[in-house]
């Protein structure tokens, strides 16, 4: 909706980041409308919320759990790679921009 703001949201966090042209506009969107927004948090990988800042292998068969497959791990860096291209840029000095890592042992691409 042009011209409205959303003027109570102040942490936003997105699971699943895509390389699509309406999640960046979204994102673009509440970047430019949350105008109390502190926090944007952006993840490339839906895996059920594994909380580790820095996605290193997580149990003890030295792999992320749960696992994802080789597509969703392209779509993963695909969409790391559009909050650097669209999104980063855009973010105000005022709101703290965390992109959640893909584990380097996991999640790289072959």
């Amino acid at each position: 909706m042009p011209g409205h703001h959303h003027g109570n949201i102040k942490d936003v966090t997105i699971i699943g980041f895509r390389a699509a042209k309406s999640m960046v506009e979204l994102t673009c969107h509440i970047l430019e409308n949350a105008t109390l927004l502190e926090c944007l948090t952006l993840d490339a990988v839906y895996d059920n919320g594994i909380e580790e800042a820095d996605r290193s292998c997580v149990n003890k068969s030295y792999k992320c759990s749960p696992l994802i497959g080789k597509r969703m791990i392209a779509q993963a860096h695909k969409g790391l790679w559009a909050i650097g291209r669209y999104v980063a840029d855009k973010v105000p000095s005022t709101v703290k921009l965390n992109v959640k890592k893909l584990c380097e042992r996991c999640h790289v691409m072959e």
